[in-house]
């Protein structure tokens, strides 16, 4: 998967084959098939990624645990982490699912799995008075995913933007917006 990921950055999506890929890994065409029935389907496996770093955010905030804005914010850079490696790769995890189906469907399915995580630990941040209570949690989740895409959108078609610093402003302004008024944490 790595090796694709890179092909995909340096070579672009259309452009890079399975052959590439699967000599690039250094494995046979037919293991590459064994875990995916196309190239289009190891973009999927980007998305599990990202919900692999979302499930253990969910964990450190029960019960008691980091504070939701900490939280939130360590997790907006870690979801940015791999694909903020190369504009080709954001590009290609942005772009596939464009692609039409299964692709469509599979990512659709995977952003809305996400956004529940998101949505039980904005509900903590709630319950603790950390986030603002006059919203939904899932309203605020779909804001936390809209900033993550735009962040990464932005950044793979401005070639001047530092994403670090995107995504910090990007941070402020969601928070700005969740948390609770009382609230004494940033």
């Amino acid at each position: 998967m790595r090796a694709a990921f890179e092909l995909f950055a340096t070579r672009g999506f259309q452009a890079t084959t399975v052959e590439d890929i699967t000599r690039a890994a250094d494995v046979a065409k037919g293991t590459f098939f064994n875990y995916f029935p196309t190239k289009e389907m190891l973009l999927t496996q980007m998305g599990e990624h990202r919900l692999d770093i979302l499930r253990p955010a969910l964990a450190e905030a029960r019960p008691q645990g980091a504070s939701v804005r900490e939280l939130l914010h360590r997790l907006l850079l870690a979801l940015v982490e791999e694909p903020g490696q190369s504009r080709g790769m954001a590009r290609c995890m942005l772009l596939g699912p464009l692609s039409g189906a299964p692709l469509g469907s599979v990512a659709e399915t995977t952003i809305s799995r996400g956004r529940q995580i998101l949505t039980e630990i904005i509900s903590i941040g709630q319950e603790r008075g950390e986030i603002r209570t006059d919203r939904p949690p899932t309203e605020l989740a779909w804001l936390f995913q809209q900033a993550y895409f735009g962040v990464l959108y932005l950044w793979v078609v401005h070639p001047n933007l530092k994403l670090s610093r995107c995504l910090e402003r990007t941070f402020e302004q969601f928070w700005a917006g969740a948390r609770a008024n009382n609230s004494r944490v940033g």
